[in-house]
Formats: structure tokens, C-alpha cells, sequence
């Protein structure tokens, strides 16, 4: 069976050399020596970070509910969240260029809430984070 692959792939590459007027060795040395170009990434901000968090007494589903519209009050898109892992429920959305995160989780009988926000402008970044944590 390998030696009928070798040998279909030896006549697809006569049969290109032979139509198109090229040597086998200008075909074998062409594809050996043409570069792959890889194309740059540029970073375009370095994005600031900052979190809260919050110890409330609710339970966690109803802290990643409340979540979902704190996000929905502020205007956030692409809003997800999760609720299938036993102790930790999340919800995640977008505003612009800026990305938002609550996280509750069980805690002796109180949940844990923490949240984060990232984005590239620092004054944008600190009003969402302390509208979500005052919202909580």
C-alpha cells in the first residue's frame, strides 16, 4: 500500500513538472526554498488589571443572577455565564474593549464574590470596577 502512495505521488509530480516545463530538481529546490512568511503580532496596549471582592450572604446562584444583570445595567455584551460547577458560579461580559468577570463562590454557608475588570484605559477600568462592586 506505501509503495502505491509513493508511487502515485511520484506520477502527480512528473506529470506537474512535465506540463508546466519545470525540472524536478527546480520543483524539489522551489518548494524547499521558498519562506513561509509568518505574520508579526503587534501589541497595541498592555491592558490594566484591578479586582474587589466581596463576601455577601446570598447563595451563589443567585449572586451569579444578580451578576448577569449588573452587567446588563452597565450596558455589557457577549454576557455568559456558568452555573454547572458546584461551588463556583461566574459571569463574564464585554464593553468595548474592556472585559468583566464576578466570581461567587460557596463559603460557609455565604458566598465569596470576586470580580475583576480589564481593559486599556485605567480611568474606564475603575469606574467599571467600583460600579460593579458598589452594585453588588
Amino acid at each position: 500500500m506505501f509503495k502505491k502512495v509513493i508511487l502515485i505521488m511520484f506520477l502527480v509530480l512528473v506529470y506537474g513538472t512535465v506540463n508546466y516545463g519545470e525540472t524536478f530538481s527546480s520543483v524539489v529546490i522551489n518548494y524547499f526554498a521558498s519562506p513561509v512568511e509568518v505574520p508579526e503580532l503587534t501589541k497595541t496596549y498592555t491592558p490594566h488589571l484591578w479586582s474587589d471582592f466581596k463576601v455577601l450572604e446570598i447563595d451563589a446562584e443567585l449572586c451569579a443572577m444578580k451578576g448577569k444583570n449588573i452587567h446588563e445595567s452597565l450596558s455589557f455584551k457577549s454576557i455568559s455565564r456558568n452555573l454547572k460547577y458546584d461551588k463556583a458560579k461566574y459571569v463574564y461580559g464585554k464593553f468595548n474593549d474592556n472585559r468583566a468577570s464576578i466570581t461567587c463562590e460557596k463559603l460557609d454557608g455565604k458566598t465569596f464574590v470576586y470580580t475583576s475588570v480589564a481593559g486599556p484605559d485605567l480611568a474606564l477600568v475603575k469606574k467599571l470596577r467600583n460600579e460593579i462592586v458598589w452594585k453588588l
